[in-house]
């Protein structure tokens, strides 16, 4: 038995699809501000350095403030608002407009594979509780404000006009594809790239596997194949340029070494970013997750050919699983290229192993894999509800027997399905507020409490200008007390440069801290060093100590040192 599917680009009115939008706009918001607090994980990193990207003063002397701007384009747009809103109005402005725009993305994406506003609207709510559930390399989508964030907006409206101009034989409409994927690149250059290459695979895949005639899809000749692959291109290059430019330049300084560069892929993808950029690292769960829903995909998707019309499934739907396909590849490129069992510094040729994985190859199999999970699950439900509402009574009279029959009945009408829409946000929320972090990683909320209190102690009594040695526990630390750190393991830069400098950072740390403990405490002679070696005025710590001087603040968790300055008493 097959069920016939709505065509809803008919059946609902302007109306409906509009107050469809609205929905799943405020699914995604309500998503990420009950499951992520503000400020969220990635938050501090890139909204401070948006907010000293206009303001050089602000955090002066912060070495990752003043690395180089991989995000060009979003530190341009929210550093400008970060200049006369405070940053927590910031990130609740950009969270809203940004998942206002994947929402209207996700619904044009739905449209374009045929799904009803029941069908988007459950698969909206099976996004986020999938995305609750893990991931393979740390990827996300909805949570905090970060720029992959509109990048994965008008990457999948980038994906909607793709599978339009497949559909209709439209260049125009691989021109607006082109545009959505160039603002792409332009807001997170790595996200946008990916999905350029994917696109351009699946259409290279495509027109391998010679699509007939008989698919329902105009058929096109070599050359206008080329012009449209070619239209889509040069639109998405012209486009991705105010944030591809700046990323390039990152790639392509003048001033370091290939020793130099390798040696900051190798602290990059090894060391700092290794949970999303060494397979070797992620933990089996990540693994069991990923073979789960991709088996997930493979079942649901047997089901729509099976109970849905031929011809949907042939125009619609398969392009974009060669979309998926496509990512698939990428990422088990990335594995191969990746897969180590020693030491990062005895893997052969680790420097060009590296220099591709700083790249993260994983990302967007990672994004598409649950984006495809929860469209094949909003189909599968919405045509489960069409068949139990066309369900014929079998003429038993018993009372469950009646009960059943009704809620058949109702789960056909709008008013049922609302219903059924209603509980899948409720449970959303539900889990939502459940898995919400009581404080970041590593605090506990009186610490997270407290270190807040010091922050604001900072802010309100040390000079504008001031330096502080901060924690590596370290959270949020600009974004609370407004005062630059000498180094800051979360807000590592970006170019290779700025990383060397980062780790060597860390290392000259180390090596204070390991002499001046010699004998059992750090008295004044050593917070002078620190003040020559850092530019410190001030240290912020929990277990560094004991120290000579009394502290200038401390409450249950922190203290507050002032260093001496060697300069001022010598004169």
């Amino acid at each position: 038995m097959k069920v016939e599917h709505p065509n809803v680009a008919v059946t609902e009115c302007s109306t409906g699809r509009a107050g469809t939008i609205v929905l799943v706009c405020c699914i995604f918001v309500l998503y990420s501000f009950c499951r992520v607090p503000i400020p969220g994980v990635n938050e501090p990193h890139y909204l401070c350095k948006a907010r000293a990207f206009y303001d050089s003063q602000w955090c002066a002397g912060d070495h990752f403030l003043r690395s180089a701007n991989a995000h060009f384009v979003f530190f341009a747009l929210f550093g400008a608002a970060a200049q006369i809103l405070p940053l927590t109005a910031v990130a609740v402005f950009g969270r809203v407009l940004c998942l206002t725009l994947f929402g209207f993305a996700w619904t044009a994406l739905g449209r374009r594979l045929c799904l009803s506003s029941f069908a988007i609207l459950v698969a909206a709510c099976s996004f986020c509780v999938v995305a609750m559930s893990g991931n393979f390399s740390g990827e996300w989508v909805i949570g905090g404000l970060e720029g992959k964030v509109p990048a994965y907006g008008v990457a999948l409206l980038s994906v909607s006009f793709w599978l339009d101009g497949l559909q209709a034989g439209s260049r125009r409409r691989y021109v607006m594809s082109g545009v959505c994927a160039g603002m792409s690149v332009s807001f997170h250059p790595v996200v946008g790239l990916w999905f350029c290459i994917d696109i351009a695979l699946s259409e290279l895949g495509l027109r391998l596997c010679r699509r007939t005639a008989t698919d329902g899809v105009p058929g096109r000749t070599n050359r206008e194949w080329l012009q449209d692959v070619l239209a889509f291109a040069a639109t998405a290059f012209v486009v991705s340029l105010p944030g591809l430019i700046p990323a390039l330049a990152l790639l392509t300084s003048e001033n370091v070494s290939a020793a130099e560069i390798a040696k900051a892929n190798r602290i990059q993808v090894f060391w700092r970013l290794a949970h999303h950029l060494d397979p070797v690292t992620f933990p089996v769960k990540a693994w069991v997750h990923t073979a789960v829903l991709g088996s997930a995909c493979i079942v649901g998707y047997v089901g729509l050919r099976r109970w849905q019309p031929e011809s949907m499934r042939l125009v619609v739907w398969r392009p974009y699983l060669h979309l998926l396909s496509a990512a698939a590849v990428l990422a088990t490129a990335g594995v191969v290229v990746g897969w180590h069992s020693g030491p990062a510094s005895d893997i052969p040729d680790w420097e060009w192993r590296a220099a591709v994985l700083k790249f993260y190859p994983f990302r967007l199999f990672d994004a598409l894999l649950p984006v495809t999970m929860a469209l094949i699950f909003g189909a599968m439900a919405d045509i489960v509800v069409h068949m139990l509402a066309d369900k014929k009574d079998t003429g038993d009279s018993s009372s469950a027997a009646t009960v059943n029959q009704g809620l058949r009945r109702a789960a056909g009408t709008t008013t049922g399905r609302g219903a059924i829409v209603c509980m899948c946000v409720c449970l959303v929320i539900v889990l939502a507020l459940w898995q919400r972090p009581t404080a970041p990683g590593g605090y506990s909320r009186k610490y997270i409490a407290d270190w807040k209190c010091a922050c604001d102690w900072i802010r309100r009594n040390t000079p504008w200008d001031s330096r502080v040695f901060t924690p590596r526990e370290s959270f949020a630390f600009k974004w609370f007390a407004e005062r630059a750190e000498y180094v800051c393991i979360k807000d590592c830069p970006q170019d290779a440069v700025g990383i060397l400098e980062w780790n060597q950072r860390l290392w000259n740390i180390y090596d204070w801290s390991s002499e001046s403990f010699q004998d059992g405490r750090f008295d004044d002679t050593d917070l002078e060093r620190l003040r020559i070696l850092a530019g410190c005025s001030y240290v912020l710590t929990r277990r560094l100590g004991p120290f000579e001087s009394e502290p200038v603040f401390r409450n249950d968790t922190w203290r507050v040192y002032a260093i001496p300055d060697v300069s001022s008493r010598l004169k």
